[in-house]
Parts: structure tokens; sequence; C-alpha cells
């Protein structure tokens, strides 16, 4: 080991053991590393060590943060001695910034206060049947009823006729069923789904595919460890307008969206209206 790992290592060890309110008792900052002329305090670097890690997880995080530290001292050289004066002058860049944040999170306070964040079916209904030239399938989806069932289950016949089966007593036993003896299921027929997604629940079968399920919908297969039964409602094909219950929480993000930004241009227009009305702002004319 290196004489720099030994001091890290070393230093993982103290910190570990010591806890933050030994450096924090000390005097004199110690100082953690150093890079030319460049120094890591040992209070800086027990700041960033996250808590509740293992001796292992500090020791490894705490050599990760100093080789990172110095790579980025290193760097800041290099660029201080081979850039030119006009691409090192970044103050105005900084304070841009600096008031973009500000702004930012001051303006997210206040959406977050004023905000309406109540969306009603209707409205809903009301975008998608507005816009549904924006909802076009980028894949096939597929509603359906899926149940696994262990190799030697004696019920497979039963559960096949209550997921075929479109009453409300057929619902009921499958669901009472399922909780108390199905190794897996899905039973909301009413979600979509993206139809891969359902289809690779069972085992991979070359003909149960799109063109089999369009045509036969319910499938049993088995593997060496289950019994599979899919029962395939109804099929949504990729490039044909998306059904409204698969985009409802896609809606519900754009009219919140849009309402955010309506807020925000309201917000700047009114601060803006209260500036000129309390003579606090101006066009001066030279």
């Amino acid at each position: 080991m290196s004489n720099t790992l030994a001091s890290i290592f070393c230093l993982t060890l103290l910190i570990c053991s010591a806890g933050c309110d030994f450096f924090e008792k000390t005097e004199e900052r110690s100082v953690a590393a150093k890079v030319k002329e460049h120094l890591l305090y040992t209070d800086e670097l027990v700041a960033a060590v996250p808590k509740g890690l293992t001796s292992e997880d500090s020791l490894n995080f705490v050599n990760g943060f100093i080789e990172s530290w110095a790579t980025q001292m290193l760097l800041l050289d290099k660029a201080e001695l081979n850039l030119p004066a006009e691409e090192k002058n970044v103050e105005a860049q900084l304070e841009e910034y600096r008031r973009s944040l500000i702004i930012y999170k001051y303006q997210r306070q206040l959406i977050g206060q004023l905000l309406d964040t109540t969306v009603t079916e209707q409205q809903i209904e009301e975008y998608y049947n507005n816009n549904k030239d924006n909802f076009e399938l980028q894949d096939n989806i597929a509603r359906g009823i899926l149940v696994k069932l262990g190799k030697e289950s004696k019920d497979v016949e039963k559960v096949k006729n209550w997921i075929r089966s479109d009453k409300e007593e057929s619902r009921e036993k499958l669901e009472e069923f399922c909780i108390q003896h199905a190794k897996a299921y899905h039973l909301n027929d009413e979600a979509w789904v993206p139809f891969e997604e359902l289809l690779s629940k069972i085992p991979k079968t070359p003909y149960l595919n799109l063109n089999y399920f369009t045509t036969y919908h319910f499938a049993d297969v088995q593997d060496s460890t289950a019994h599979y039964l899919i029962n395939v409602k109804e099929i949504k094909y990729k490039n044909t307008v998306s059904p409204i219950e698969f985009e409802k929480q896609n809606i519900r993000n754009i009219l919140l969206n849009q309402r955010k930004l309506e807020l925000t241009r309201k917000l700047e227009k009114d601060i803006l209206e209260e500036a000129v009305a309390k003579n606090e702002f101006e066009i001066l004319k030279n």
C-alpha cells in the first residue's frame, strides 16, 4: 500500500471510530489531503461522509471522495493555466445562474402554495377528446387476466371457467381463490398494460404471440414449475389512438403543467404591474 493510500485508510478508520465530534472539537483545522497548493480539510471530508455507513462503506466513500477532489483540483489548475482570460471570466455566468436558481426556488414555493391540483374526470375527458391526434400508441397494449398456479394444481379447469366468464359471481370466486391459492395473478382486466409486459409473465412459446391472442384470446401453458392461464380481453395496436384509460395519468400531468405555466406567467405579470404602480420600475429614455 502506498503512503497516500495508507494515510487515507488510517484517516477513514479514525472517522469511523471517533465520529464527527472528534474533529469538531479540535482548535485548528487538520488537513486530510493536499494536491499542490489545494487543501482538503478533515472537517470538510467528515461533513461529506453520509451517516449510517459501515466501516467498509465509509472507507470506499472516503477513498472515492478524496480521489475525485484531487482530480478536480488538478483539472482546475490545468484549466487556469491553459484557458485564455476571456474563457475564465465566468462571473457573469455564475451570477446569471444564481439569479435563475433563486427565482426558480421562489416560484416553485409560490406555485406549491397556490396551485390547484384537483383534476376531474370531465377535464381529463375533455382534453383527451380535443387532442386525440396526440395520443398515438408507440407499442401494442392489452388488458386481460393472468393466473399462475402450482404445477400439480387440481383447480385448473375450475379457474379456466372463472377466467373466461364475465359473470360477477365468477369474478368474486376467482379473486377469493387467487388470494388463497394462486402463486401469482393479475385480475384487473380494466387496466391497460404493454402487451409485451403481459406476455413476459408466461413461458416464452413461439405460437403465443400477437396474432394468436388477436384471434383466440385464451391460452393455457405450462413450464417445469407452474401452470399459467391467461385471457387477453382486448388489444390496442401500435400507431392507433391510445385509449383514455391508458392516458389518464399522462393527461393529468399535462393539465397540471399547463396550470403551472399559467400561474408562473400570472405571477410575473402581477409583480411587474405592482412595480409599475409603485413607481419602482421605469424605462429610461436617453
